[in-house]
């Protein structure tokens, strides 16, 4: 699967999950932003619907149950396995691992390293993985709305780097467009 392909993949798995799960996203009383967790589950859920039915979607999915050396862990001395990957269950390599997923609700407020295109990256060329992304979600929220401008940075085995920083995901008038789907769908 080329990249383009993939990414656009992922975009549609993200664009449902941010519409049918806008409330997810949207502050009420009493309840706070989820958590990279949740949202991995759903944007995996809708990921599966896009990719062919050969590939194993799985959501912090320990592959190999080991610990990992000190640089390639995810968050600091306790080891976390990647938020959702790509890959065909109990095969190793690249043939066998297609993506490698980090999730951030907001990487300005999120933990040193844990939404790194480096650590990713580590990750990615210890198990093989062809593409890895970080996506920030970039959520914003307050009493009253939330505001999601999600970037995302991606890397090849192969190449490294696609970019050298985070890119929108959306372009502005698609990301309104979405924003607006999303909130119409949260009060029908």
């Amino acid at each position: 699967m080329q990249l383009a392909d993939l990414q656009a993949r992922v975009r549609i798995a993200l664009t449902a999950t941010l519409v049918d799960e806008w409330t997810m996203f949207a502050p009420s009383a009493g309840t706070s932003r989820p958590t990279e967790r949740t949202v991995s589950f759903h944007l995996g859920w809708n990921l599966r619907g896009t990719i062919e039915k050969t590939w194993d979607v799985d959501a912090d999915y320990d592959r190999s149950g080991m610990v990992l050396e000190e640089s390639v862990r995810l968050d600091g001395p306790t080891h976390r396995a990647p938020h959702l990957i790509v890959h065909h269950r109990g095969r190793l390599g690249p043939e066998h691992n297609l993506l490698l997923v980090e999730l951030t609700a907001d990487a300005a407020t999120a933990a040193p390293g844990s939404a790194d295109l480096g650590v990713a990256q580590a990750i990615q060329r210890r198990f093989g993985y062809r593409y890895a992304v970080v996506l920030d979600l970039r959520l914003d929220d307050d009493a009253t709305t939330a505001a999601v401008h999600p970037h995302w940075h991606w890397s090849t085995l192969d190449e490294g780097r696609v970019t050298d920083q985070p890119q929108p995901v959306y372009t502005d008038d698609v990301l309104v467009d979405v924003l607006t789907r999303a909130r119409a769908g949260a009060h029908g």
